[in-house]
């Protein structure tokens, strides 16, 4: 091996090594304010990955990034409207604002380093195969925390969804996107053992997360997979049966564990009879869908620019007696000066904070990206599978959640892009 191909490896191992520390919850690491920012480690590890890339390019050639230029420009115009917009009148903690628009931008470099730092399929089945262990680790934690072992964040709680150590919402999108490695490798016969195991710990994961709308991305990725798998005349029927299985053993266990919200969401449709301690408490899917309502008068109100990166959490106000007439709700489950809730939805905040120029933004960085995982050659189909896979999952978890930085889910949105970005430029 040349000492050229020998560096090239060496740097595709840093977004390896760095997967424990960005796929880690923030109360688990070390931190440091510097002024309004607060630094972790995990913001240390991504600009070293960052170093490594900018390093690539310089010794190996930037032309990797070039074929994924749509990608980059819709992207980063979104990013830029995330930071003007936090300028938009009235000014509103605008350094806030500021800094989560640039952690997001911190977070979006993943996409074009990976691109400069997997140039060969063996350095990216590295980084899945380390992906893939941290995710036995992570849901081995949880299966300990779920049989009362060792504690959550909220203590010892056994028999409960479970958190891991990245968060519910992150450990689900994370486990689901684990077993978008696991159902590649079955699809296409690829490294069998590795996908059984990203398979037992992504299903095991995602079921104790218990989390509904990650939940409906897993659904999106096994048909993506079913659909792309079967056009390549090597998906069997057995196999395909597999994943089918798979996916209604992971639905059935989301829904066992999260059976009291799910009956008092149907109460709350209507669909079931109404229940007198259903709104004592804040039931999960109802409050979102009262937020959802917030945030969709909001974007009525400013539809082409929104209120401004952030600020929806904060302008609920002309629409909370409508909100609380519509949707009965325990008092806390409603926004208020102590309980900013905000808008829990990636999509509807985009609307929202940035109205119908960031949705548009927002929605064309997913397509764009899926679009690109369709160019590559045909030994890259693993990959395209993979990336696809992590795209959908994702889609599905940002419906239940809204903007934040900094989190792994986060990181998988954007090692996804980026996986798509690479798909086109491998060897």
């Amino acid at each position: 091996m040349d000492s050229r191909l020998r560096a090239a490896d060496l740097l595709a191992l840093v977004p390896a090594a760095a997967i424990p520390f960005v796929f880690l919850h923030a109360r688990y690491q070390p931190e440091a304010t510097v002024g309004p920012v607060h630094v972790f480690m995990s913001d240390a590890v991504i600009a070293i990955v960052v170093v490594a890339a900018v390093a690539a390019g310089f010794r190996f050639g930037w032309r990797p990034l070039v074929p994924a230029w749509p990608l980059w420009l819709v992207a980063g115009a979104l990013l830029a409207l995330f930071a003007v917009s936090c300028f938009w009148r009235p000014l509103e903690r605008t350094t806030t604002h500021l800094v989560t628009a640039a952690k997001i931008g911190e977070y979006a470099l993943l996409a074009p380093a990976v691109v400069l730092l997997f140039r060969r399929r063996t350095q990216v089945d590295r980084f899945i195969l380390a992906f893939v262990a941290w995710g036995v680790a992570a849901s081995g934690w949880a299966v300990l925390q779920f049989l009362g072992i060792i504690n959550e964040f909220e203590g010892r709680r056994p028999g409960q969804l479970e958190p891991s150590f990245l968060g519910n919402i992150d450990f689900a999108a994370f486990s689901g996107a684990v077993l978008a490695v696991g159902f590649t490798g079955i699809a296409l016969r690829k490294d069998t053992r590795i996908a059984l195991a990203a398979v037992v710990a992504g299903a095991i994961g995602a079921i104790i997360a218990a989390q509904v709308l990650p939940y409906f991305g897993i659904v999106l990725m096994a048909i993506a997979c079913l659909l792309i798998a079967a056009r390549t005349n090597v998906l069997t029927r057995r196999r395909a049966l597999a994943i089918i299985a798979t996916t209604v053993v992971v639905g059935v266990g989301v829904l066992a564990l999260r059976s009291y919200d799910t009956a008092n969401f149907l109460r709350f449709l209507g669909i079931k009879p109404a229940s007198k301690s259903a709104n004592a408490t804040v039931q999960t899917g109802s409050q979102r869908t009262m937020l959802a309502y917030i945030g969709f008068r909001i974007w009525l109100d400013h539809p082409l620019l929104g209120v401004g990166f952030e600020r929806s959490a904060n302008r609920y106000q002309p629409y909370l007696a409508d909100a609380k007439r519509k949707f009965p709700q325990a008092a806390y489950a409603f926004p208020s000066k102590n309980h900013p809730w905000g808008v829990q939805s990636l999509w509807v905040q985009l609307l929202a904070d940035t109205g119908v120029i960031g949705f548009i933004l927002g929605v064309a960085t997913f397509v764009i990206a899926l679009v690109l995982t369709l160019r590559g050659p045909p030994n890259a189909a693993p990959v395209a599978l993979v990336a696809i896979g992590w795209i959908l999952v994702c889609v599905g978890a940002w419906t239940g959640i809204g903007i934040v930085a900094g989190i792994p889910l986060q990181a998988v949105t954007w090692l996804g892009f980026g996986l798509a970005a690479v798909v086109g430029g491998l060897e």
